[in-house]
């Protein structure tokens, strides 16, 4: 690289969506700009390969633009001039249905463009305005079908034209959307934070009662199991007692039978004893 050369080259590339300006210069960080015929001015910086791409405006239609590359210090500068071929306007048109009207609705890309309807085997021409938005729009009879219209877009300083045809079964319901402002969304988002909330307190009174149901049923069988083990602790007691009562029963029937025994045999052994003299 000649310290003294910046080396400036670029091209034009023109496609249906516009034209496009790429370059190259020696080194990086180099101002780019592009003056139009009308004084208007796009700047850029080269990247560290030293390429720069610059996209012209859709509305510029001049033949002839200057492109020049300047140092940051403004030491080194070149200039080269480039022609702009601007590409043919780009048409899209659709069928749609408003409160029943049946409506040709469109769009170009391109200032300063002149929309001119056609009707298949109609030699009368219908043109129309183009709206600040590019947008155009024709209200149909019912009776004509999307493959009968032709629509035609001729750029009014390049003398380009393009064309569309509006297929069959390309039809559209168009609704009115309002504009949302900040109060309507605010509004939104407080509404579904109110219903967030609601959904929460539900929730979470539901699961209250659950575990409320849950205690009650808990104290219930606890007070039955009491009960129950109070019933087989008096039943156990009243066989323990029973029991008892009868071994005293038994017991006094057999001390009774001892002592009756005892005195029978008591009583005879008394007898012999004092017949054969013993001391009892």
């Amino acid at each position: 690289m000649s310290e003294s050369k910046l080396n400036l080259v670029a091209s034009t590339l023109t496609n249906s969506l516009g034209t496009t300006i790429i370059g190259h210069v020696a080194s990086e960080n180099v101002v780019i700009t592009v003056k139009y015929a009308n004084n208007d001015v796009d700047t850029t910086t080269s990247d560290k390969s030293g390429s720069f791409v610059i996209k012209v405006p859709t509305e510029n239609t001049d033949s002839e633009v200057t492109l020049s590359a300047t140092l940051p210090d403004r030491s080194e500068k070149e200039e080269i001039a480039l022609a702009i071929d601007q590409p043919a306007p780009v048409i899209t048109a659709v069928i749609s249905t408003q409160n029943g009207q049946r409506l040709l609705e469109g769009r170009v890309n391109q200032a300063d463009v002149a929309i001119s309807v056609h009707f298949v085997g109609d030699e009368h021409v219908i043109s129309l305005p183009v709206d600040n938005g590019l947008e155009f729009e024709l209200v149909l009879p019912d009776e004509v079908l999307p493959s009968q219209i032709e629509v035609h877009a001729t750029n009014q300083q390049t003398g380009k034209t393009g064309r569309t045809v509006v297929g069959l079964g390309v039809t559209s319901k168009t609704v009115a959307m309002p504009a949302l402002t900040d109060e309507m969304i605010a509004e939104y988002v407080h509404n579904e934070e109110v219903k967030h909330e609601a959904k929460l307190a539900a929730s979470q009174q539901a699961t209250n009662e659950m575990k409320t149901d849950e205690t009650a049923d808990n104290a219930t069988s606890v007070a039955a199991t009491s009960e129950e083990t109070v019933a087989d602790k008096k039943s156990v007691e009243n066989v323990q007692a029973e029991t008892e009562s009868a071994t005293v029963e038994k017991n006094d029937d057999v001390t009774t039978e001892s002592r009756v025994a005892r005195r029978k045999h008591g009583g005879i052994r008394g007898f012999f004893a004092r017949l054969f003299g013993r001391k009892g």
